[in-house]
């Protein structure tokens, strides 16, 4: 078995822990495989430090060290995982790296490296840094101590780069370095940066080839070749027939190893089971990547293993199912796909199946919109629209992102990268409302999946333009493509017809803009229509500018698009409704620079397209707000969970004072109710909080109903109590249960206000989603709910408030009720998505009713479901996925 190959499959040693294991990508965009150290791997360590240099191993072990003896190779290889750690970075069939940690005190050990001098400079040491650190939280250590020569200035500077507070001190001539690893926002920012240079670093590798293999038989070879030569591609381009039969217009060679020059790119139109050779034959030759295109008849089971052996030995694998790869710019001009190559432009398109990728293509065709990029990866892909993302943000010829997804892999990772690429640029996704873009656990106390309404909010979240039909995507894109961002929320219309005046206005009322309207006759002419758009575009009173003409009896509208164009817009943008019979194109001669004029066919598709654009300037606009920094004690909270799971290892349900204690941990005080089973204790706990207070039941089928049956409420005396308790007493016999199965308690009562239900649900692929309500059945029927994810922003608890339907009960604007205390609200989400971030464990809290008054807002009742999963949902060591 060759170093590389997958530990699943070896003889493992005890306590292995296979999840370290991980694909990871270094800073040039090659992938590699890091996994822990093996006794196996005792002839590869022996030949890889034969690789390292003399100096190399001088700053390693601080004296000349040629080779390691044989205690040596069982002193590294042989290790428990949980004192003494250490992880090998492999690629193809050799190892490039090494390093360990070994435990010196109960919370610090020493840790060290050894990078292959080839591959120095490629960001292996701070990989297995962030690795090494991740695996040491695991095992309780806290800090990292390290011996390094003063020469060694590069190892000094991977601890300092990484993010931690190092601190230096000198001793006998060597450098003794301190740094505690628990993750700080600078060390995960850092690898954040770190991990976007080396996928955008990937991604460039695979759109910038400077060579292309295509492989396959003649009639799918040819195609491919026909599409690669008629795009003007910049390199070199080479056929390998499977069939024998030659390929016309470029060399041809028998196999892949036969091609002449370097390869960087392989195009393979085969059947499955000869694209793993493929792929080692791709690796030897040293190429970047190979594009499995559809009809190669790979299956599920088959994918995955493409890919590790593709990563394994440092390849991306894009497809099976895939349609391939498109790169406009002129420098480049790649079209590895048999589609037509699209017009040079600034939109970028993702999508997955090959089915989709040519969806994509026409519609865009028929927008007339160009494409700066597009990737097609396919269904179980390795290349992913969150590779794409990282390329697309620094790409100066993308503006638009567009991406159509049919599942997702990592949605927190996709949502983390959006955050930050939305500021820069939109992103529209398609059609991302789908139930299993998150994971049904049934061992996660039987959570249903996400409704398609949270998945949507999710992304709009992240600044995501969410769209659910294509052509409502494209109309999007060509104003964001051509246009400067509107302002504000005002639409300037001028129209020569009343009927599309008309529909115009409902069309914005309805999508929260306000229009202002020239409404010139039918009879109007070209020139009058221009001149009053014109007027319009110049003055004050609007923050964009529709001109809608109607051509009943025919005419030509090329002078008034011309005219249009030509406009200056002001930093405002202009868009066109044009309506006749005239079935030519729509967009002007050069579509895709800033002022060319988006067209439509009608004016509610252009107001709805120009609705979504709004609201995205208008979130890129504000201020993205900030997490708070709240007072908590997340180990009590920790060892609630820890305790229970040690109990109860699949999980339960917390009792009421567990699940106290948990919320106390971050703040959230739960309102003591107090179990009565009769009425002398009843009237005890009563009279010791001083009455006013509430007897309800809280047994399933007796609480929670509509008509309040089994709550009363406001009791302030003996008899009171007395009466209330008879008639608990008659409604369970009614119901048919005796009074001790109603499970009474008593409570204070709480100050008047509105009863509202706060959730957080732990969902496999996005991590917690907090849900936002009115308790009750109206909320439930009607869905007024509204959904986010941790992280919290202070915008983002405003905007949880104030999305709901039910928003103007909080703020004294409906009924004559008084407005309530919307920070208190506020701060109290925040708790939640703390909490709720903070213990993946959790896998249902519920808080309701949480009474929210004037004077604060009350949790009245709490329930918790704990589950066990993992300590973290996005480790802080970056690998691919």
């Amino acid at each position: 078995m060759t170093v590389g190959s997958s530990s699943r499959e070896a003889d493992l040693p005890p306590g292995y822990p296979v999840e370290w294991e991980a694909d990871v990508l270094l800073t040039d965009g090659r992938t590699a495989h890091l996994r822990p150290v093996r006794p196996d791997d005792g002839p590869a360590l022996v030949d890889f430090y034969a690789r390292v240099s003399a100096e190399s191993k001088y700053l390693r072990f601080f004296a000349p060290y040629p080779r390691l003896s044989k205690a040596d190779v069982r002193r590294f290889t042989e290790v428990d995982y949980v004192d003494r750690v250490a992880l090998v970075i492999t690629l193809a069939d050799e190892m490039i790296a090494i390093g360990r940690y070994d435990r010196v005190e109960a919370e610090q050990a020493e840790v060290a490296f050894l990078v292959e001098d080839a591959h120095q400079g490629r960001g292996i040491a701070q990989l297995l840094l962030e690795h090494l650190a991740e695996a040491a939280r695991e095992r309780g250590i806290t800090r990292f101590v390290a011996d390094v020569l003063p020469q060694n200035r590069r190892m000094v500077s991977v601890f300092a780069d990484a993010g931690y507070h190092v601190r230096k001190d000198v001793e006998d001539g060597v450098i003794a370095v301190d740094f505690p690893i628990l993750p700080t926002n600078t060390s995960v920012g850092v690898m954040e940066r770190r991990e976007h240079r080396a996928e955008g670093a990937s991604m460039r590798r695979l759109l910038h080839p400077e060579s292309v293999v295509v492989l396959g038989p003649a009639d799918r070879a040819t195609p491919l070749v026909h599409s690669l030569l008629t795009s003007g591609f910049r390199g070199q381009v080479a056929a390998v027939s499977t069939d024998g039969l030659p390929v016309a217009g470029v060399p041809n060679a028998p196999s892949v190893a036969d091609v002449a020059g370097d390869i960087d790119l392989v195009l393979a139109a085969i059947p499955a089971d000869h694209l793993a050779q493929v792929v080692i034959e791709a690796a030897h030759r040293k190429a970047h990547a190979v594009v499995a295109l559809t009809g190669s008849g790979i299956g599920p089971k088959e994918s995955p293993r493409l890919i590790s052996l593709a990563r394994a030995y440092g390849l991306r694998a894009v497809g099976p199912d895939a349609l391939g790869l498109i790169n406009t710019a002129d420098a480049v001009a790649l079209n590895a796909s048999p589609a037509p190559m699209p017009r040079p432009g600034h939109v970028g398109l993702f999508c997955q199946s090959a089915a989709v990728g040519v969806g994509l293509l026409r519609a865009a065709a028929r927008a007339d919109l160009g494409v700066s990029s597009f990737v097609s990866t396919g269904e179980l892909a390795d290349v992913t629209g969150n590779d794409v993302m990282q390329y697309w943000e620094d790409d100066d010829s993308t503006r638009v992102c567009v991406l159509s997804l049919d599942s997702i892999g990592n949605p927190r990772k996709f949502s983390r990268i959006a955050r930050r690429l939305t500021r820069r640029k939109p992103v529209i996704v398609f059609a991302p409302g789908r139930a299993d873009w998150s994971s049904h656990d049934g061992d996660r106390g039987g959570l249903a999946r996400l409704p398609a309404a949270a998945v949507d909010a999710v992304f709009r979240q992240a600044g995501v333009l969410v769209v659910h039909r294509r052509d409502a995507m494209f109309d999007i894109a060509g104003i964001l493509a051509r246009q400067p961002l509107p302002k504000g929320p005002r639409v300037g219309l001028v129209t020569n017809s009343a009927s599309l005046e008309r529909q115009a206005r409902h069309a914005a009322q309805s999508l929260g803009l306000v229009v202002e309207t020239v409404v010139l006759d039918a009879t109007s002419g070209d020139d009058e229509l221009v001149a009053a758009t014109a007027a319009m575009v110049a003055g004050d009173s609007c923050d964009a500018v529709l001109c809608a003409v109607v051509r009943v009896f025919g005419g030509d509208q090329a002078f008034v698009r011309q005219q249009l164009e030509e406009l200056d817009a002001h930093d405002k943008p202009l868009l066109a409704a044009f309506l006749d019979f005239d079935e030519s194109p729509t967009a002007g001669a050069e579509p895709d620079r800033i002022g060319a004029l988006p067209s439509f066919d009608g004016v509610s598709d252009a107001m709805q397209a120009l609705s979504a654009v709004t609201g995205y300037a208008k979130w890129r606009e504000r201020d993205p707000g900030a997490v708070p920094l709240l007072e908590h004690d997340e180990h009590s909270a920790r060892r609630v969970v820890n305790r229970v799971l040690a109990d109860t290892p699949r999980g339960r349900e917390l009792s009421d004072a567990e699940s106290a204690e948990l919320l106390r941990a971050f703040g959230i005080r739960v309102v003591p109710q107090y179990r009565v089973d009769t009425f002398d204790d009843a009237l005890a706990r009563a009279t010791e909080l001083g009455w006013n207070v509430v007897l309800k039941a809280t047994a399933a089928g007796v609480r929670g109903r509509q008509d309040l049956a089994g709550v009363y409420r406001n009791i302030d005396n003996e008899f009171e109590l007395r009466e209330a308790w008879d008639d608990l007493q008659a409604l369970t016999t009614h119901l048919g249960r005796s009074a001790a199965e109603s499970a009474p308690v008593i409570q204070a009562m709480m100050p008047v206000g509105t009863s509202l239900s706060i959730e957080s649900r732990e969902d496999a692929a996005f991590g917690p989603v907090l849900q936002l309500g009115l308790a009750g059945l109206t909320s439930d029927l009607l869905s007024d709910v509204v959904h986010r994810v941790p992280p919290l922003t202070t915008v983002d608890a405003a905007a949880m408030v104030r999305d709901l339907r039910s928003a103007p009960v909080l703020f004294g604007s409906y009924g004559g009720m008084p407005p309530v205390d919307v920070g208190a609200l506020e701060d109290l989400l925040h708790r939640v998505a703390q909490l709720a971030d903070a213990l993946p464990q959790l896998a249902h809290v519920q808080l309701v009713p949480c009474i929210v008054s004037p004077e604060g807002v009350s949790v009245v009742r709490a329930r918790v479901v704990v589950a066990p999963t993992g300590d973290q949902r996005d480790p802080g060591a970056r690998s691919l996925g």
